[in-house]
């Protein structure tokens, strides 16, 4: 009886350290991209309904890590009496129908970023200049950034060119950090973890028969 409960008690106890350690792989499976870029931009407003625009812009930066040099938006945008602008991805926010969905692509090789973003700006109509700011919101990528997820940061500041189409070419920083994390844990490290914990089991088991007959 003693030697059949001490199984009962052991088998569970070396299931949940297997446990544990597959937990604490799975949590420690990622890797952190440090990310800081400068972008050329050009930033195409065309309005399409009223006070409402669809914007276009490009970036190009000399000096963005991971052959991240190109940037490429499309988004929308509703602009105030001040001169004040509100970006968003999804042109339904600002009541428009029938218009596709934005997105944010960074690069243009093997490795991609995708996402959307949250963004504000101020024009100033007297000297032609405007400045902005918001947040880009990784959702995926290719390449070594598959299943990236992050919030970078960015500023701008442009001129403003007049038209029918309202042109903004400026410099755009962005920052932050991106998160790649796997999809599953290495199976390298699962088989050692459960082969030494099955192991263990044995080990234990023969010393208490070998006690118990004693």
């Amino acid at each position: 009886m003693v030697f059949r409960s001490f199984n009962i008690w052991l088998v569970p106890l070396v299931f949940t350290s297997i446990n544990i350690c597959l937990d604490a792989a799975i949590a420690t499976a990622k890797t952190i991209y440090p990310f800081t870029g400068n972008y050329h931009t050009t930033v195409n407003i065309q309005p399409i309904s009223g006070n409402i625009s669809q914007v276009s812009e490009i970036g190009v930066s000399d000096d963005a890590p991971y052959d991240l040099g190109l940037y490429k938006g499309l988004t929308y945008s509703v602009i105030d009496a001040k001169g004040n602008l509100t970006f968003n991805n999804n042109p339904q926010v600002f009541g428009v129908q029938g218009f596709p969905l934005g997105n944010i692509v960074f690069g243009s090789g093997t490795n991609k970023l995708f996402g959307t973003s949250d963004a504000s700006a101020e024009v100033n109509f007297d000297n032609l200049t405007a400045k902005g700011s918001g947040i880009v919101n990784i959702t995926g990528g290719e390449g070594i950034f598959k299943n990236a997820t992050s919030t970078l940061l960015f500023s701008e500041e442009d001129t403003v060119n007049l038209g029918s189409i309202i042109t903004l070419n400026g410099l755009a920083s962005v920052k932050g950090s991106i998160e790649v994390g796997q999809e599953v844990p290495e199976p390298t490290t699962m088989t050692p973890l459960v082969g030494i914990s099955l192991a263990g089991i044995g080990f234990f088991v023969h010393r208490s028969r070998i006690s118990h007959k004693a």
